[in-house]
């Protein structure tokens, strides 16, 4: 019988399956590898062990099992990652446990008033006074299906409607505020979406965290009210960090893989509904570095459709170079001047379609805009063809379709490839652009390891690639070893000695070994593992580059205490200790000799 709701949870999910809902893993031998979601990298250093249970990025550090894993993507509290991925194995968690009361923290408050507005929202668009804006959505080409499977409804026309019917569900005014549905004027606290169509924005986790509202009725044709009006950020709700859709769309980005990215709530329904499941949207502000990594997780091709005004340094163009200088492919969705995708879905599907397989990659398109508006046989005009897109050129990672674009632009201009890159050079090298998500602990301070740390890491990794080698460490040997190590070798021979195998039964860790030692083996683990994937050496070869080690451990120990016999004998001088002079200096002597034999 499994001994707590953490035991079954772990029982019931594969950390595989659920770090697959997230990053698109490849096989690697008897683990999974992936770009790490929690820096910008190239190569993928991310691994899954299913076999373990565990994870590990060994770029950044970060690793652990299914919960940590939830916490650090989420960036939620261990509380609300156990209720995550509780609802996900089908685990109750009991009313009267401990780890029941541990949920009820701020965020759960705030995910309960946030839920209850959408029910609100939605009932308000079935009764009486909503059947006018049910039917504008209709209009406008929503189906049912549609309008309930994104819980669209509305706000009515009232103060504080929303804020009276979670008063008496038994809320304060401070969480109600705090969830980001509240204003406050003139002494008075009212409803934030009054007279809108409501547009619940959801979590990965398909949570409503927050909402757009687009202003509907006698009010809209005031121009001094916002069309469109979001959440503020909130502890659950942050724009910049959230895609419309993206909890729909993260599968079908997957399996189509590329993500079409729009510019609103409308856009987004109506694409999806045409059957283009892996559409998102940003809500109120441009593209961020945070959404790039929310979509680098599914797929890093992307097709925008939206305005694409290239005049000046504009929060679209900003939002394209970021996507550039991270390694996406980028395409854009062209279509006729005025319109936007809702526009074109509503009135012909099929055009939609030949727009998005009609798409060009953005430095075609920033080439073809550039030069139409630009003369290319003018001094000024190449000045300023040159200004737009020298930067853009810059910012792209790889040197071979960097050079490619190099080339095209120099014949279209009919300039010098190398004065190309003279003015190349002359522009302002871009800062990184890595910024850690909520909850990433990658960007701490990196732990120096000694030699001696990674001289007993490496016995480890490769303890665990050939077990057989335990033996080969006398236990009077042991003492050039940390009291950490010296455990572990500890532990190692009691899951040999308990299995009875020429192996280590790493699912006994727990019953051996502290928490922390459990985390540290787990990565040494993982780390055997995909060197046994990438580099199958001889039994022999490990057992050479093993010997090799405990001897340099050994000097490596030997030197270090010659340095403090050393101290000890200038003490000993300097206190006029004679005996113990002699004696500290008959064992520096000793061991010097030793030593220099090893040598």
């Amino acid at each position: 019988m499994l001994s707590s709701p953490i035991e079954e949870i772990k029982n019931r999910l594969d950390v595989r399956d659920v770090i697959g809902g997230y990053v698109k893993l490849q096989k690697a031998g008897a683990n999974y590898r992936a770009l790490c979601p929690f820096h910008s990298e190239k190569t993928p250093s991310f691994f899954v062990s299913p076999a373990r249970q565990v994870w590990r990025c060994f770029g950044c550090g970060v690793g652990g099992d299914v919960f940590k894993f939830i916490m650090q993507i989420d960036g939620i509290e261990f509380g609300d990652a156990l209720r995550v991925l509780a609802s996900r194995a089908g685990v109750e968690l009991q009313k009267a446990s401990p780890l029941f009361i541990k949920l009820q923290t701020e965020r759960k408050r705030l995910f309960e008033i946030v839920e209850w507005a959408t029910k609100f929202f939605e009932t308000q668009l079935s009764s009486s006074s909503g059947q006018e804006v049910l039917s504008y959505l209709l209009k406008r080409g929503f189906t049912k299906e549609s309008i309930a499977k994104w819980r669209l409804g509305y706000a009515p026309d009232s103060a504080r409607s929303l804020f009276d019917f979670l008063q008496g569900k038994g809320f304060g005014a401070s969480d109600i505020s705090r969830a980001g549905l509240l204003v406050s004027s003139g002494g008075e606290t009212y409803d934030r979406f009054r007279s809108r169509v409501i547009f619940p924005v959801f979590d990965l986790n398909s949570q409503a965290v927050g909402f757009g509202g687009r202003i509907f009725g006698e009010k809209a044709a005031d121009k001094e009210i916002a069309k469109y009006i979001n959440t503020s950020n909130t502890p659950l709700y942050d724009k910049s960090r959230i895609l419309y859709g993206l909890d729909k769309a993260k599968m079908e980005i997957r399996q189509s893989n590329f993500s079409l990215l729009v510019e609103g709530y409308v856009d987004t329904i109506l694409v999806s509904q045409a059957g283009f499941a892996n559409v998102v949207a940003v809500s109120g502000t441009a593209l961020t570095i945070f959404h790039l990594k929310l979509l680098r997780r599914y797929s890093d091709n992307v097709l925008l459709s939206f305005d694409m005004d290239l005049g000046g340094d504009t929060a679209t163009k900003r939002g394209i170079d970021l996507a550039i200088a991270e390694g996406f492919n980028v395409k854009v969705v062209t279509m006729e001047e005025g319109k936007d995708p809702a526009d074109i879905v509503s009135k012909d599907p099929a055009l939609w379609i030949n727009c998005v397989k009609s798409a060009k990659s953005i430095f075609d398109f920033y080439f073809d805009q550039t030069f139409q508006r630009f003369s290319k046989k003018s001094a000024e005009g190449k000045k300023e063809i040159a200004r737009i897109l020298l930067p853009l050129i810059k910012k792209i990672p790889n040197r071979i379709e960097q050079s490619h674009w190099i080339s095209l632009l120099s014949n279209e201009l009919g300039a010098k490839e190398e004065d190309i890159h003279a003015e190349l050079k002359k522009l302002p090298e871009e800062q990184g652009s890595y910024i850690p998500f909520s909850g990433d602990t990658s960007s701490k301070k990196i732990e120096i390891k000694t030699r001696r740390q990674r001289l007993e890491e490496r016995i480890f990794i490769l303890l665990c690639r050939e077990p057989s080698l335990l033996a080969k460490i006398e236990e009077s040997k042991t003492y050039c070893f940390s009291l950490q190590s010296q455990e572990i070798l500890e532990g190692m021979r009691t899951l040999r000695l308990r299995s009875g195998q020429d192996q280590f039964d790493f699912k006994m860790l727990e019953t051996v070994f502290s928490p922390d030692l459990v985390e540290y083996l787990n990565h040494i683990s993982l780390r055997a593992g995909i060197e046994d994937w990438e580099n199958e050496k001889e039994t022999s070869d490990i057992a050479l580059e093993f010997k090799n080690c405990i001897v340099e451990l050994e000097h490596l120990y030997m030197r270090n205490r010659l340095d403090e016999i050393s101290q000890e004998i200038s003490s000993a001088e300097q206190l006029k200790d004679t005996e113990r002079t002699k004696t500290l200096m008959e064992q520096f002597s000793a061991m010097s000799k030793d030593l220099h034999l090893r040598s």
